[in-house]
Order: structure tokens, then C-alpha cells, then sequence
């Protein structure tokens, strides 16, 4: 499949063995980490709800649907700079992982010289996802701010369906290609931020886990119901596979608001 090499766009506004010990305890944690993430129960999403500290995405009617490798497709479009795709990252990994697995994925912080500096979150770049149920394509075009603003360079290049896809509805929704872009099925779309990174402000990977089975909590709050949008997106391309997920409360109520159900 060719490539296209994208510039980064604008920004929507020891010893060996002690090296080796390290890495040991960084994998546990981010692994922590990700099963509290991932195992948030349907009650706390109930709870949750769909907050008004959310902006739900857009729905696109009428589109040929997105196909990648034979299945239902889902494109990610993020940068490790960008403190929007920090946060609308721990939504995207709670709400893909209930079709699926990733693997691979790492702890990073968003850019120390944009908004909501160093905020806490997961990086795709050498992650990779499975499902049975559709195909799922996290891209970080582009790297961090190294030492100062404005300074990340190109991490991972397009392919060619990823790049139309980014401009083509980019451009529908009067934008140029910015950060996070999320296209499910071309057909519900995430452009731009769900919920303000300040939430997550000072605090670390561990700490935003820990807060996510408190409904009240405006940490939750945001998480929990962005994903739930985004997990009613996923089950309108999955023909609503599978039930248990797509026939939760939350997803139903948040499949309504869409438009989707």
C-alpha cells in the first residue's frame, strides 16, 4: 500500500541490569494501567451518562462506507504534541478495546509547551490493534515538541486512504487536517477535541485510571462518556456486535443522541 510523507499540520488551538529492573516496572504499570482502563463496568457508564462537559461527534450520513482489509474501518489520526489527541486517547483505548485488543501500546505525556502542558496519556506509534469485528488504524503522524514549541517532526507516514479520508472530511466540516482526527466508517467523526485536557492536568497515568470507576468524578465523567459515544459509533458499523456491549444502557443512550441506533 503506498505512503504519503505529511508535513505535521496545525495544532487545533544505571547499569544494564538496573535498565533492564526499570523496564520491567514500566511494563507492569502501563499494564495496570491499561486493564483499569479497559475494564471500566457497564454500571460506571451508566452512571456516567452523556455529561455536557462532552461534545459528542458528528454524524455523516450518505457516505460509501469505510472498508479496510475486508472489515468495517476505523481511522485514528493523532500527534504525540497534540494535548487534544492526549485526551481523547484514553476514550479511544477504553472504547475500541471492547471490540477488540491492543498491544504494544506505551505511556507518554502531551507537548510541555502547548495547552494543558504534559498531559498524561497512551502513544500508537508501535502499537497495533486486533478484532474480528472491524479493522482499526491508529496513526501518530507526528512526534513531540522536543525543545520548544513547534519543534516535532513526522513519526509515522500516511497511507493514501488515510490521508484522502483526513482531508476529504476535514474539509466537509470546514477544517484543515488538524489533530485528533477519528473517522468511524466514515460515518461518525471526531474532529477536534470531546472534552478540555485541563481536566487531566497534574495528574499521572495511574492517577487518571484510579479515578475511573468514581461516575462523579469530572475525570470520569469525560472519559467514560466520550467512550461511550465512540462505542456507539464502533457497534453502528459492527452491526451492533457484539450484544453485550452494544446493548449496554450507556451505549444505547449515547446510539439515540447520535442518531445512530
Amino acid at each position: 500500500m503506498s505512503t504519503v510523507q505529511v508535513r505535521p499540520p496545525r495544532r487545533f488551538s544505571f547499569s544494564a541490569v538496573g535498565f533492564g529492573a526499570i523496564g520491567v516496572v514500566i511494563v507492569i504499570i502501563v499494564a495496570l494501567v491499561i486493564v483499569k482502563v479497559t475494564g471500566v463496568p457497564s454500571s460506571v457508564a451508566k452512571a456516567v451518562g452523556l455529561p455536557s462537559s462532552v461534545t459528542p461527534p458528528s454524524v455523516l450520513k450518505g457516505q460509501a462506507p469505510l472498508t479496510l482489509d475486508g472489515k468495517p474501518g476505523a481511522i485514528f489520526i493523532g500527534a504525540e504534541f497534540c494535548p487534544y489527541c492526549a485526551a481523547e486517547r484514553w476514550a479511544v483505548v477504553m472504547a475500541f478495546s471492547r471490540f477488540g485488543t491492543f498491544s504494544g501500546l506505551k505511556e507518554t505525556a502531551s507537548s510541555a509547551w502547548d495547552y494543558a502542558p504534559s498531559t498524561a496519556t497512551f502513544s500508537f506509534y508501535g502499537a497495533s490493534y486486533s478484532s474480528n469485528l472491524l479493522t482499526f488504524e491508529p496513526v501518530e503522524a507526528a512526534g513531540n515538541d522536543t525543545s520548544g514549541p513547534g519543534t516535532s517532526q513526522v513519526l509515522q507516514s500516511l497511507t493514501k486512504t488515510q490521508s484522502n479520508v483526513w482531508a476529504t472530511y476535514s474539509a466537509h466540516f470546514g477544517t484543515s487536517e488538524g489533530f485528533p482526527f477519528l473517522d468511524v466508517g466514515n460515518k461518525v467523526f471526531g474532529i477536534g477535541l470531546s472534552y478540555d485536557p485541563k481536566i487531566l492536568s497534574g495528574l499521572s497515568q495511574s492517577d487518571i485510571a484510579a479515578k475511573l470507576k468514581k461516575p462523579r468524578d469530572p475525570v470520569t465523567q469525560a472519559i467514560v462518556g466520550t467512550a461511550s459515544y465512540l462505542t456507539a459509533a464502533i457497534c453502528s458499523i459492527t452491526n451492533h456486535q457484539p450484544a453485550s456491549v452494544c446493548a449496554a444502557a450507556a451505549t444505547v443512550a449515547a446510539a439515540r443522541a447520535l442518531g445512530t441506533s
